[in-house]
């Protein structure tokens, strides 16, 4: 019975320390995770960045650097999502956590993914 106790252990924390990992990674992914409510929305006719969002207090969004605004293309599969999450959030004052990931051309900050809360 305690080998069985010791294996049970055994086997959780190793399933601990895997998820730790897995969630790690995920988290390493994108250049920028930041919350904060969003202060303003510009929309444009492009070509490129034809919807951006900037965060209260302009927090940097993609990590280091001078990038205080993120940006989705109507190119992306969810813009129309994208659009409208943010637009919602906007007018329900809702706090929001836009991941980011910086252009490699340009350094601008692309919207990859966006949690409501």
């Amino acid at each position: 019975m305690l080998r069985s106790a010791e294996g049970m252990r055994r086997l959780a924390e190793g399933l601990t320390f895997a998820a730790m990992l897995l969630v790690m990674n995920a988290a390493s992914a994108w250049d920028g995770a930041v919350t904060g409510v969003i202060a303003g929305a510009d929309a444009t006719d492009g070509p490129g960045y034809e919807f951006r969002i900037d965060l209260q207090g302009s927090p940097q969004l993609c990590g280091s650097g001078s990038v205080s605004w993120a940006y989705v293309n109507r190119e992306s599969p969810n813009y129309q999502v994208y659009v409208a999450t943010l637009l919602a959030a906007k007018m329900a004052g809702a706090q929001v956590t836009v991941y980011t990931t910086r252009d490699a051309g340009t350094g601008y900050c692309r919207i990859g993914y966006v949690r409501v809360t």
